[in-house]
């Protein structure tokens, strides 16, 4: 026996004994030896190779009790038994004495992330790497999966989905149009005929809704090929081509499935679930709270507009005319209204108002709506207007 090798006096308890009987762990250049104290009589030998399937070494944490453990790995008389570290000892020399003479591939508190857990500056790094990785994937990741997803959703789904938000909408948000029904056939039919005109082969059926709403002139587009066009909207633009220039865009967030893509992006578990098991129905009764807290992001403002122009082009449309919608939504000023909420002529004055009264602010029940989300309009109509050639 190394009588140089070094030594560390511990209490083992074996689970046979009721009281804890004095050992001594002692590791030389080829195993881990427990030794009866004070005799040195030998109760254990671990070769090296085996230390680390049988012995289990507690972390260096700055409290808690420091205990190895014999693993079932371990001869079967040994399993269970534990060497404790007296408690009234500071655990740092025990954390030292394994530092120094536990094998590091052995001793647990040698590994890289006990390391980075006992520093607060590898916390703060973890902590900052953390944040990075979940908004990567926030940003990269989930519309990669949610693309993905979406994919294996049944149409069936959308238009379950759009019907729901559309019959939430109606009421509460929108009221019958009161756009002349000629003026609702001439729009529809000659937004179709361009739809025809851009998908040939392959026409996606579409549900064009006109309704009088309270938030102004606006377009969207719910899962399911429907799509909303407000009264305010034909009025404001008093441009069929306008008209159908902003409905080509929300075409595009039709086909390309939009609002499903962002339905599971921000219900990213219950969506996926839903769509793994085929059960979408608590989605279903969810979604027009959903659909009405979100914006589409500016990739999928990007994806439309690209469809908007090639829609344009197909319907022999000229892409100015969406710079056109675009300068008319910045010069609209909403209606004025009396004390009732009714709409009152342009030339009459509202209802004073009290001094601490504060104006109420109408907000879009929809947050992809064509007006109300859609960041950088300047970078829009230089894309509109490019491809124009202008």
């Amino acid at each position: 026996m190394n009588t140089q090798a070094p030594r560390l006096a511990l209490n083992l308890l074996d689970g046979r004994s009721a009281s804890a009987q004095p050992v001594l762990l002692q590791i030389t250049e080829h195993s881990a030896q427990i030794l009866r104290r004070p005799s040195g009589d030998l109760l254990l030998e671990i070769p090296i190779k085996d230390m680390r399937k049988q012995m289990r070494w507690p972390e260096a944490t700055a409290r808690g009790a420091r205990i190895i453990e014999l693993t079932d790995k371990a001869p079967p008389e040994w399993e269970g038994a534990q060497l404790h570290w007296p408690s009234d000892l500071d655990p740092k020399t025990f954390d030292d004495w394994v530092a120094q003479h536990v094998p590091s591939r052995v001793n647990p508190s040698a590994g890289l992330v006990v390391r980075a857990q006992q520093s607060w500056r590898g916390v703060a790094a973890a902590f900052v790497l953390l944040v990075g990785v979940l908004w990567g994937m926030y940003l990269y990741g989930l519309p990669v999966a949610a693309r993905g997803i979406t994919a294996l959703v049944p149409q069936a789904a959308d238009q379950a989905i759009g019907r729901n938000a559309l019959q939430q909408i109606d009421g509460r948000f929108t009221k019958p149009s009161k756009l002349p029904l000629e003026d609702q056939i001439r729009i529809r039919e000659r937004f179709l005929a361009g739809v025809k005109a851009q998908y040939p082969k392959d026409t996606p059926p579409i549900q064009l809704e006109f309704r009088k709403s309270d938030i102004g002139p606006n377009a969207f587009a719910l899962p399911g090929g429907i799509m909303v066009m407000t009264d305010e909207l034909v009025q404001l633009v008093k441009d069929d081509e306008v008209v159908l220039g902003v409905l080509g865009h929300e075409l595009g967030h039709i086909t390309r499935r939009h609002g499903m893509r962002q339905l599971v992006q921000v219900g990213v578990l219950q969506g996926v679930l839903s769509v793994a098991f085929g059960d979408y129905g608590s989605l279903i009764t969810a979604a027009p709270l959903i659909l009405g807290s979100m914006a589409y992001s500016r990739a999928h403002e990007r994806e439309a507009d690209d469809d908007s122009i090639t829609y344009m082009r197909a319907a022999n449309i000229s892409p100015l005319v969406m710079v056109k919608f675009f300068q008319a939504a910045r010069s609209y000023k909403p209606p004025k209204k009396d004390k009732d909420g009714n709409e009152l002529p342009p030339s009459a004055e509202p209802p004073a108002e009290k001094a601490d009264q504060p104006k109420e602010v109408k907000k879009t029940p929809l947050g992809f709506s064509i007006i109300s989300s859609h960041p950088l309009d300047e970078e829009r109509m230089d894309k509109f207007r490019k491809a124009a050639g202008g």
